[in-house]
């Protein structure tokens, strides 16, 4: 049996300490091991354009959005990533949504108060506004036309009088190259140009729901890689 054991003040505040010294070690560590990916790191992350934390396209034209709070049953994982693809022109078909861990880089991240869409309506356009903004600039460079010319349609990029087109995947690399505009250099579109928002949208969960194959907070397990003397079980949730 192990023996109780008191311990000073002195000592306490010292341990706490190098734990949470460790703690940072280990992650950077841990950083270093997994080839600079963390556990809380998105696919938008590591996407070849990745101008926000919310959002990231890849050359094959995948465009990652990601869902910041739970999914509480009101479908605010569907509705908010569809309003990052209609301020971007993205195609739902080749939209992926994938969710967040807590993280302080997505701000307030609290599931409550029915406030999520409301708090985060802008932020999300500005996001999707903020992507197209760097593929129209991205094409107007290729074909040498001012970028003004250059509009977004369906998951491409069009220069009307020359007739000519570019798809998202096409010119994701060449936009991660561009600064990422400015607030005040983002045009958004009309509303009555949207194609999703206010169109009625099935939710994108809605398959995984009915099919068992949803993971809900309670399925989700933590292994202590970092603290292996706190806990040697899997949490996964209340029973």
């Amino acid at each position: 049996m192990s023996q109780i054991e008191n311990v000073s003040r002195r000592r306490f505040l010292t341990g706490g300490i190098i734990a949470a010294g460790a703690l940072v070690l280990g992650g950077r560590y841990y950083r270093k091991l997994s080839g600079g990916k963390l556990a809380h790191d998105t696919n938008a992350d590591h996407a070849t354009l990745h101008p926000s934390v919310y959002l990231g396209i890849d050359p094959d034209g995948t465009v990652w959005i990601v869902a910041s709070r739970s999914e509480m049953g009101t479908t605010s994982r569907t509705t908010l990533p569809l309003v990052v693809a209609d301020e971007l022109d993205a195609d739902w078909k080749r939209v992926k949504v994938e969710q967040a861990l807590g993280d302080s880089r997505y701000g307030d991240q609290n599931t409550d108060g029915s406030h999520w869409i409301r708090s985060f309506y802008d932020t999300m356009r500005q996001a999707g506004a903020t992507a197209r903004l760097m593929l129209m600039q991205a094409a107007a460079k290729q074909w040498d036309v001012p970028a003004t010319e250059c509009e977004s349609d369906l998951h491409v990029v069009v220069h009307r009088a020359t007739n000519r087109r570019a798809g998202y995947g096409e010119l994701a690399t060449a936009a991660a190259k561009l600064p990422v505009p400015k607030r005040e250099e983002l045009k958004l579109k009309p509303k009555s140009a949207g194609r999703y928002v206010g169109k009625g949208q099935v939710s994108y969960d809605l398959e995984a729901l009915v099919t068992g194959k949803a993971i809900y907070g309670m399925d989700a397990a933590w292994t202590a890689w970092c603290m292996p003397r706190w806990s040697t079980r899997p949490f996964s949730g209340a029973k």
